[in-house]
């Protein structure tokens, strides 16, 4: 049982490696017009073709790069992960609730808040077969 969850925790990591260092790269590709039309023209939309939104995107896609680098690094490095895997975790659920609360008080039970707590949820999940599966 251990080995299973070893390995759908590794592929987990490499999934959301390849979401995380896509979508970063994708948004720090912005201004270069090297990104295509039609994923330019989504992420402004999402943005708003807001200057300040904009800019928090694109900051916020530095970190996406780094949570993706992390991903690959310890799904190669799989027996150093515990207690980054627990950060992850905790991170997820951060991600999480500010999906489910909004900045302005109101709790969120659209689709896109349950989308975005599947991560968290994965990990916890995981995070307890690895811990209590031998």
């Amino acid at each position: 049982m251990r080995r299973i969850v070893d390995i759908v925790t590794r592929g987990v990591y490499a999934l959301l490696g390849g979401f995380y260092l896509s979508l970063g790269i994708a948004v720090l590709l912005l201004g270069t017009g090297l990104l295509p039309a039609w994923a330019h023209d989504r992420i402004f939309e999402i943005g708003q073709n807001n200057p300040f939104t904009m800019h928090l995107i694109q900051e916020t896609g530095t970190l996406w790069v780094l949570v993706g680098m992390l991903l690959f690094w310890f799904m190669r490095h799989y027996d150093q992960s515990v207690k980054f895997h627990w950060a992850m975790t905790f991170y997820l659920s951060l991600d999480a609730f500010v999906h489910w609360f909004s900045a302005y008080g109101k709790f969120e039970n659209e689709p896109r808040a349950i989308i975005n707590a599947i991560p968290f949820f994965l990990f916890l999940v995981l995070g307890l077969l690895r811990r209590y599966c031998k």
